[in-house]
């Protein structure tokens, strides 16, 4: 979870999480909000305070942080079975990626 920008390293869905935790979780475990959404439902009661997860506002809560990897290996790995004339010429050539 840490990987991914989260500020602990809880359960998916973990009930003592915030509404920028839950909002985060909609966007990268939509399932696993959407299953607690229901049983918010079918209980009666919210892990929010005030809110069900189906009404919270996309834009509410303290935003978790957006975790972007650095260039270096992870894009030697990334890009390792690209094979492209153009990607070969800027290998070879790197001055052209820096605009010279």
């Amino acid at each position: 979870m840490y990987t991914l920008g989260y500020k602990n390293n809880n359960c998916i869905g973990c009930v003592k999480g915030g509404a920028g935790y839950w909002n985060k979780i909609r966007v990268d475990f939509p399932e696993h909000f959407d299953r607690m959404a229901k049983v918010e439902r079918e209980v009666g009661n919210s892990c929010l305070r005030g809110v069900f997860l189906d009404e919270l506002d996309p834009q509410k809560g303290h935003k978790q942080k957006i975790v972007m990897p650095d260039c270096g290996n992870f894009c030697d790995i990334e890009f390792e079975e690209l094979d492209h004339p153009q990607l070969d010429m800027m290998l070879e050539t790197p001055e052209l990626m820096r605009g010279i």
